[in-house]
């Protein structure tokens, strides 16, 4: 292991996210905040100091002596697994220094959950809405960092931890990217990403919301991050066209982005065919309509508030308000956003199971989107449905075929692989967090909506509430959670592995 390098790696990280606190800076400056601009210039300074004392003494140790790499596969992974720790320590800064946050556990919680892209906060209403202006675009803009952009820095300046950030989207964008130069494949992936942010940010403006707002609400949709800068969350706006859009962008995030380079590539109908040809896409997509769908009818049919004014409930006697809301919070959990427009934490109990379940599936892999991934649920379940043909049949040969494709064994043991660790670390995080004291359907979804980086969860975690009340141990450990769900496990418990060290 070539120490000197990640060290040098891991102060580059710290010179990016420093650089990147100026633009907070800057829209203090345009909303006349002098003192949090202050707050904001000398946290970047902070931030490019633990950068320097980390990149000067180390410089030249990612070249040997013939002017080769002298860094390959375990650095990379090193300092990607490590790059959103500290990218969370360095962004939760302005948070301390604007006194926005008083705790640095929840400071950093904050911000990792914004660079994870999950959108669980510790921040009530009243704290939301309090915040200046250059805090919230900071805490939004960690999202959109937090999405494709920050991955695709990680492959600009060092393509091997990036190329196993690209290998751990099986088997999505590796099998495109795997076409073409993988610093190439992330400045496409990043066009994509930059692209749609333009066109929802006009399209949010056009519709009625002014242009801060826009921002804020396109940095929580394109990543699936769902930090909003009102306590309402969309349900401020109180808008069926503000809705449509951020609905339509966040299910288009869900989609594998590698459908939106072979559009690029191609053109659209190369892409169309491609998507429908996908067993995955079709999958996501009956998902979430279907799943829309059915839990509007079941809406419908319970009523809701039926129309008692001051209830906290929906008034779902109209089956239309009740599909929409349905749909809505089905692409939200589904994508992992975690904007909301009404309190399904208050819907009926098969609502709210359902809600989750569909959380922990999650969207498609090479998305923006979070959970175990479409793919791997498929990968899985043909998988054990070959385990009781080979039960029948010993002596017959199976394969796990996806797309007319024949995956290797060495795969499919790899996704169930994932399936065992994400349960086996599911089941200790709850059991670890109920030992506080906390109910266990608080602690058992707590556990899913950072792990899966989704956002809320339910009962004390619900889309009204927050994780302030957590002790700060939960917190460290949810935390925890939020970045090995974003790194897809591999990446952050590889760390943990003794021989990993080891040269």
């Amino acid at each position: 292991m070539n120490y000197k390098a990640v060290f040098f790696l891991l102060g580059c990280v710290c010179l990016i996210v420093a650089a990147f606190l100026l633009v907070p800076a800057l829209i203090a400056v345009i909303y006349d905040e002098g003192n949090v601009a202050v707050d904001f210039v000398l946290s970047a300074l902070f931030g490019a100091l633990a950068g320097l004392v980390m990149v000067l003494p180390t410089r030249g140790s990612r070249v040997s002596a013939d002017g080769r790499p002298d860094y390959f596969r375990r650095e990379g992974l090193a300092v990607v697994g490590l790059s959103w720790l500290v990218a969370g320590v360095i962004g939760a800064v302005p948070y301390l220094m604007t006194r926005a946050v008083d705790s640095p556990i929840d400071a950093i919680f904050e911000t990792v959950s914004g660079f994870t892209t999950t959108g669980s906060t510790i921040l009530s209403g009243e704290e939301i809405v309090g915040m200046s202006k250059a805090l919230a675009f900071w805490r939004s803009f960690t999202h959109w960092l937090g999405g494709f952009g920050i991955v695709m820095v990680f492959v600009v300046l060092f393509p091997t931890g990036g190329r196993s950030l690209f290998r751990s989207e099986i088997p999505g964008i590796s099998r495109e990217a795997g076409r073409q130069r993988v610093r190439d494949s992330a400045m496409t992936l990043m066009k994509i990403y930059v692209g749609l942010s333009a066109v929802e940010f006009v399209l949010l403006w056009l519709f009625g919301m002014n242009l801060f707002d826009s921002a804020i609400h396109t940095f929580g949709t394109i990543a699936t991050g769902g930090f909003s800068n009102y306590a309402e969350s969309v349900a401020y706006f109180a808008s069926w066209k503000i809705e449509l859009i951020i609905g339509f962008f966040m299910f288009a995030c869900g989609v594998n982005f590698a459908a939106y380079d072979v559009a690029l590539r191609k053109g659209p109908r190369e892409a169309f065919i491609s998507l429908m040809r996908s067993l995955e896409f079709r999958t996501y997509a009956v998902m979430v309509l279907g799943s829309g769908f059915l839990i509007g009818c079941i809406l419908w049919f319970w009523g809701g508030s039926n129309g008692v004014d001051g209830a906290a409930v929906g008034d779902y006697r109209s089956f239309w308000q009740a599909v929409r809301d349905a749909t809505f919070q089905t692409i939200c959990l589904q994508t992992s956003t975690g904007y909301a427009t009404a309190d399904f934490d208050l819907w009926p109990q098969v609502c709210r199971v359902w809600l989750m379940m569909l959380a922990v599936i999650g969207a498609c892999a090479g998305s923006t989107g979070g959970g175990l991934k479409v793919i791997r649920f498929l990968i899985v379940a043909k998988a054990a449905l070959a385990g009781v043909r080979r039960f029948i049949r010993p002596r017959a040969i199976y394969s796990v075929r996806i797309d007319g494709q024949t995956l290797d064994e060495g795969v499919v043991a790899s996704v169930t692989g994932y399936f065992g660790l994400w349960t086996l670390i599911f089941l200790g995080g709850t059991m670890a967090i109920t030992m506080f004291g906390i109910d266990s359907e608080t602690a058992a979804t707590a556990v899913i909506a950072c792990l899966n980086n989704i956002g809320p969860g339910l009962s004390m975690v619900g889309p009204t509430m927050n994780f302030a009340e957590m002790p700060d141990a939960v917190k460290a450990l949810l935390t925890l959670f939020m970045i090995l769900g974003r790194l897809e496990f591999y990446a952050v418990v590889a760390l943990f592995v003794p021989g990993f060290w080891r040269n």
